[in-house]
């Protein structure tokens, strides 16, 4: 028998193997008498429960785009969370100073009116009202009442957006079917509350008989759950949806979309006199070459002469930035594209997806006499993409411009092609990105036309700041639109918001279109703590950014859900540019009256491009 048989057996005296084993046999008890101290906290204090219900109030006022119930229940379960939350604390504080100052050496006299029992994720006491089976039948008559009534409540707002985005509104069982995502993802996060509070105060109570203060245990306990999040998301989940994303684009780019076949033009990449084989070009890259009108068909819309457009696009292919750029200028050399009008530069999005009907405009304006240029520059989709390598989109773009430039600099001035740019969403994020600041732009290109510019985008916000005093953040006006325009609607590329005319549009030309309806242009962090221009301003109440009102971390909710479903609603709103409003913004950009009649070209387009249904809102 050892000799240290007789030493007392406190947890301060063991030595670590008795530690560890009396840690281990004492955990299941220590789980059962929390999950029973947690069941038996059925009661919530007020504040919490103002908190909850408000939260989950404000989560059905009105945002940019309709919802389906799925997305409201999220939003309303993630705002209802934070609000509970909320007046935890606040409870919690007006509890600690009600507590008595304890005496030093005299025991606080007991009391059954009220008692006091800590709070179990801040340690904070926190009075617990008595049960009372009258007062639990009240209180779950309201919360069910609550639940259902307030997206009832709601659905005048929900059918008010959809009618302005022309989508079918929601009918009236939206409300209970949202009504029941939220409960159940508010069961789900419920859960996971209480498995982490379990796993602080079993580390707490350990940790407590080594360490001399308890919030030190806390403090340090939480950083040991921050730290291994951290990890965990970084090593594990990002580099497992990174690997997983490339997974299904390398799967995806072997194949050939449905309707679209190898070309047997020259002047297209991918085709059998192209250096860039068919296969090699991506799925995206098949559709892009692949597409577009042809000198037959420009010719019949326009009723004049044309020429065969030149799309030169270059994948991956196991390259870097650098040889997908030498690629391309093979391919300009290999078709004459130096000799074209125009030479236009799309930055894609994600896996390298081109906006069919901004390419297609272009070159149906400049009856084929252009070349378009697009290239992949990652393998994951735009939302990926732009958690794991923002300035991936850039570095493309700046190796590609370059080059370009510098094969444009080696030519005679009056025998250079005018050079354009080109993107939307990432790709828009990616053009700008090359240039320093406003001038450095205006100087070093011809024209450009972006799309739905994302709100992170420096320059968009530069340009946005410094608008001409009386002009809106939704439209700004910049310089009197001398070189930079943005509009939602054709019209505003002639005169700002209230009709005025803006002064003439002096070369070089750039456009930005942005719908008020996009999430994706007005997206951004500062919506958790700061009210946006766009919200601060007097828009028309038939408008749904019109009818919204700014709450902290609420509408940063509201528009994070609404960036899922942006897509799911006609051409002309959410995230979806329409032919009526991309085409009067390339001729405004070549240099032409945007309020000409372009109907011809518009009416092409849409039976050129096909266009995926609609998902609807409504159920």
């Amino acid at each position: 028998m050892p000799k240290h048989h007789g030493r007392a057996r406190g947890a301060g005296n063991q030595n670590p193997r008795r530690l560890l084993t009396t840690l281990g046999t004492s955990t299941l008890g220590t789980w059962t008498r929390q999950a029973r101290r947690h069941a038996q906290r059925l009661n919530i204090p007020l504040p919490a429960a103002l908190g909850g219900i408000a939260g989950y109030a404000l989560a059905h006022t009105t945002s940019l785009l309709p919802r389906t119930p799925l997305f409201q229940g999220v939003v309303a379960a993630v705002n209802a969370s934070v609000g509970y939350e909320l007046g935890m604390m606040a409870a919690d504080v007006a509890a600690l100073r009600r507590a008595p100052k304890a005496t030093p050496g005299v025991n606080p006299a007991p009391t059954t009116a009220s008692p006091i029992v800590p709070n179990p994720l801040t340690g904070v006491p926190t009075p617990r009202p008595g049960n009372g089976s009258l007062r639990s039948g009240l209180a779950a008559a309201a919360l069910g009442a609550t639940l259902i009534g307030v997206p009832l409540a709601a659905l005048r707002s929900q059918r008010r957006t959809a009618e302005f985005c022309q989508v079918p509104g929601p009918r009236v069982r939206w409300a209970p079917a949202s009504a029941a995502a939220s409960v159940a993802i508010l069961g789900f996060f419920t859960l996971c509350w209480r498995i982490t509070e379990m796993l602080l105060d079993w580390l707490s109570h350990h940790l407590g008989q080594r360490l001399a203060w308890r919030l030190a245990a806390r403090a340090l306990a939480t950083l040991v759950v921050l730290a291994g999040t951290a990890v965990l998301f970084d090593q594990v989940i990002l580099r497992g949806i990174r690997l997983a994303g490339r997974t299904v684009a390398d799967r995806l780019d072997h194949s050939t979309p449905a309707g679209f076949t190898q070309p047997d033009r020259a002047v297209r990449s991918g085709s059998p006199s192209s250096g860039e084989t068919w296969d090699s070009l991506g799925l995206q890259g098949k559709r892009f070459v692949s597409g577009g009108p042809d000198a037959a068909r420009i010719a019949r819309v326009l009723g004049s002469p044309a020429q065969d457009p030149v799309r030169v696009y270059a994948a991956l292919d196991g390259r870097g930035l650098a040889g997908i750029a030498r690629a391309v200028l093979d391919e300009m050399d290999r078709t004459n594209a130096w000799q074209r009008q125009v030479i236009s530069i799309v930055t894609t999005t994600g896996r390298g997806n081109a906006n069919e009907w901004s390419a297609s405009a272009l070159e149906y304006l400049l009856a084929g006499d252009c070349c378009t240029i697009a290239t992949q520059y990652s393998g994951l989709p735009s939302a990926i993409t732009l958690f794991t390598s923002r300035e991936q989109p850039v570095a493309a773009t700046r190796v590609l411009f370059e080059a370009v430039q510098g094969r444009l600099a080696a030519m005679p001035a009056n025998e250079r092609p005018q050079l354009f740019l080109a993107g939307e969403s990432l790709g828009a994020y990616g053009s700008n990105g090359i240039f320093t600041d406003v001038d450095d732009m205006v100087a070093h290109i011809d024209g450009a036309l972006w799309l739905g510019t994302p709100n992170f985008t420096p320059m968009h916000r530069e340009l946005t700041r410094s608008r001409d005093a009386g002009s809106s953040a939704v439209a700004p006006v910049v310089d009197r639109g001398r070189h930079i325009r943005f509009a939602g609607r054709s019209a505003q590329l002639s005169a700002d918001e209230a009709g005025r005319p803006l002064d003439a549009w002096q070369s070089p030309r750039i456009a930005y279109l942005q719908n008020e309806t996009d999430p994706v242009v007005w997206w951004g962090t500062r919506l958790l703590y700061r009210r946006p221009e766009w919200l601060a301003e007097h828009r028309p109440a038939t408008t749904p950014m019109g009818r919204m009102h700014w709450f902290p971390f609420v509408t940063f909710w509201q528009v994070c859900a609404d960036m899922p479903v942006c897509r799911n609603v006609p051409e002309g709103f959410g995230h979806k540019y329409h032919a009526s409003q991309i085409t009067p913004a390339w001729a405004g950009v070549l240099g032409r009256d945007p309020r000409a009649d372009y109907s011809a070209i518009e009416q092409a387009l849409i039976e050129d491009v096909t266009i995926p249904p609609i998902k609807v809102f409504g159920i």
